[in-house]
């Protein structure tokens, strides 16, 4: 064989076992993947600073103003 045969044999072998691997990280590290995805950095911060006021934020009189509160986009 010429070296170029062995350089695209090299080649094809690494793609496989690169696919091989990649396959092996996705099934043994799939558990530790969160399923919902990541969350917008400004989100997180506003849901952690509500979640240390103490309190309701909100004090609703009816169903039309807590559904006005709702689709807000506060």
């Amino acid at each position: 064989m010429g070296t170029q045969m062995l350089i695209k044999k090299l080649h094809r072998e690494m793609g496989a076992l690169r696919d091989d691997v990649r396959t092996m990280k996705r099934f043994l590290l799939s558990p530790l993947r969160d399923v919902e995805g990541e969350y917008r950095e400004s989100f997180v911060k506003k849901m952690l600073a509500r979640s240390q006021r103490r309190g309701p934020a909100h004090r609703f009189t009816g169903r039309e103003a807590f559904l006005r509160h709702v689709r807000s986009k506060i």
